[in-house]
C-alpha cells in the first residue's frame, strides 16, 4: 500500500508518496531554502522504508542547485510545472538499483526508432468500436491488464482503483472488437498543473499492429486540448519497441530515461520520458 508523506521544516517542505509496489520515493511538491537539508530528508526516509530509489522533479530555476549529492538528471519534461520545466533528479539508496544492464541495447533500439518517419495515417479498423470507457468497462478492463502484465506499477487489477480514478477526472477510451475489449489507453490529468500522463496502454496480443493505440492516443489527446491541458507527457517502458515507436510517429519528444523506474511485467524496468506540448498536439 502506497503512502503519502508531508513533512515540514524551517529549511524545507515536501510532499511525496512512498511506493512500495515500485519501491521508491516520488516527490510530488517541494519547496527548498536548504537544498542539502531536503536531499538528506528524503535520503534517511528511503533507507527507513526500504525503497531503494528516489525521485525528484525539481523547477528549472531549482536545478542547478538541487543537484548533486548523489542526485543526478536523468530526464526533463517541458511545462510540468505549468510555468517551469520539470528536471527529474533521481537517487539510489541501493546502488544496484541505478544499474541498467540493458541499457546500452535499448539506446540502440532508440535510435533505430528515433530515424523512422512519423506518424503514418491510421484508420481504425472495420468491426473495431472506440469510445470513452465508463464503469460498464471496468471488469472487462481488469481482465485486460491481467492478461497484458504480469505487475503493474499502479493497481489496475482492482476495480476500486479504477472507478476512482474515473470519478476524479482521469480519462479512459477502449477499442472493442464486437462485444471484446482489445485495447484501452487513459490520461491521469492534473488539473491543477495544466498536465497529463498518458498511461495505462494495454492491447490484447491478439489484435496488436493494427494502430488501435494510435487511435486511442489521438483522441486522447483531442480531450486533453479541449480541457486546456498545457503538458501531455508519457513514460514508455524502454524495453517496448512498439509503445516507444508509437510516440514518436505521433510527434513527441525524447526527454531522457528514467533507471529502474517502476516494476512492471515482473520487474524493474527503465522508462523512457515522452513529452509534447499543447501547441504541438493541436498543429
Amino acid at each position: 500500500m502506497n503512502k503519502k508523506l508531508v513533512y515540514h521544516a524551517p529549511e524545507f517542505r515536501v510532499c511525496a508518496i512512498l511506493d512500495r509496489t515500485s519501491e521508491r520515493i516520488w516527490v510530488t511538491d517541494y519547496k527548498a531554502d536548504d537544498s542539502a537539508a531536503l536531499r538528506d530528508f528524503l535520503k534517511l526516509q528511503a533507507t527507513k522504508e526500504g525503497l531503494g530509489k528516489i525521485i525528484l522533479p525539481v523547477r528549472t530555476e531549482d536545478l542547478n542547485r538541487l543537484q548533486g549529492d548523489e542526485f543526478k538528471l536523468e530526464g526533463s519534461i517541458d511545462g510540468y510545472f505549468q510555468d517551469s520545466g520539470g528536471h527529474f533528479l533521481a537517487a539510489f539508496p541501493r546502488l544496484e538499483r541505478g544499474r541498467s544492464f540493458v541499457l546500452s541495447r535499448q539506446r540502440k533500439m532508440l535510435t533505430e526508432i528515433r530515424g523512422r518517419k512519423k506518424l503514418r495515417p491510421v484508420k481504425t479498423p472495420a468491426g473495431f468500436t472506440m469510445r470513452r470507457a465508463g464503469s460498464r468497462d471496468i471488469s472487462a478492463m481488469v481482465a485486460l491488464f491481467r492478461r497484458v502484465f504480469v505487475t503493474y506499477p499502479t493497481p489496475v487489477y482492482e476495480p476500486v482503483y479504477l472507478a476512482r480514478s474515473m470519478e476524479k477526472g482521469d480519462l479512459f477510451m477502449v477499442f472493442y472488437h464486437g462485444r471484446r475489449l482489445v485495447s484501452v489507453a487513459a490520461a491521469e490529468v492534473e488539473p491543477g498543473w495544466r498536465r497529463a500522463e498518458l498511461t495505462n496502454c494495454a492491447t490484447d496480443p491478439d489484435f496488436r499492429g493494427l494502430g488501435l493505440n494510435t487511435l486511442l492516443l489521438q483522441q486522447i489527446e483531442r480531450f486533453c486540448l479541449d480541457a486546456r491541458i498545457g503538458c501531455i507527457y508519457s513514460l514508455a517502458r524502454a524495453s517496448s519497441y512498439g509503445m516507444n515507436l508509437v510516440f514518436h510517429r505521433l510527434g513527441y519528444r525524447f526527454g531522457g530515461t528514467l533507471i529502474n523506474n517502476c516494476h512492471i511485467a515482473g520487474q524493474f524496468e527503465d522508462m523512457n520520458i515522452w513529452v509534447r506540448s499543447s501547441e504541438e498536439c493541436a498543429s
